[in-house]
């Protein structure tokens, strides 16, 4: 819990020093996209002068001091979900809302755009973020995680709500 708070109190500086969305976004996909860099920036043996040295070398220059802050505090192997924890909270500033769509077969734009409508309508929101990951257990369809609640549209639910209103009507 201690560290989930710490990470998003990073997340809230990172805000409060109006780093640009774009900034931060490019930076967590190079992490993760060449985790060497992480590890570099995290490992002990390396020293923190060449830690800012590639730091220097490959962030983008409105980040460059934040990321040394984390190298001198032991911090930068956390970045990734520091940056997480800056975009959630960056988006619930600017009212849109974080959703995490699962799926078997990726939706299309169209219906991307219709989920984002009946999302924005529901939840009072001007956008919404979505985390795509595939599912494929859910057999067909999809679901819709937002904050603690889950919209299931999935076949497995449809399934799962099949057999248990079975399993009642026998008992």
């Amino acid at each position: 819990m201690q560290m989930t708070e710490s990470l998003n109190n990073y997340g809230k500086v990172l805000y409060e020093l109006n780093i640009s969305p774009e900034s931060a976004a490019g930076a967590r996909e190079l992490l993760e996209k060449v985790p060497q860099v992480s590890e570099v920036l995290s490992s002990p043996v390396v020293s923190l002068a060449a830690k800012q040295s590639v730091v220097d070398r490959i962030f983008p220059r409105e980040i460059h001091n934040f990321m040394k802050i984390l190298c001198r505090y032991h911090k930068a192997g956390e970045a990734q979900e520091i940056f997480k924890a800056y975009q959630e909270y960056y988006n619930e500033k600017n009212n849109i809302l974080n959703a995490t769509l699962s799926y078997v077969v990726l939706p299309t734009e169209e219906q991307l755009t219709g989920i984002k409508r009946f999302l924005c309508r529901q939840y009072h929101v001007k956008d919404v973020a979505f985390q795509l990951q595939e599912e494929k257990d859910l057999v067909g369809g999809f679901t819709l995680r937002v904050g603690d609640q889950e919209i299931d549209y999935s076949l497995k639910g449809k399934i799962n709500a099949l057999q248990q209103k079975l399993d009642l009507e026998v008992n």
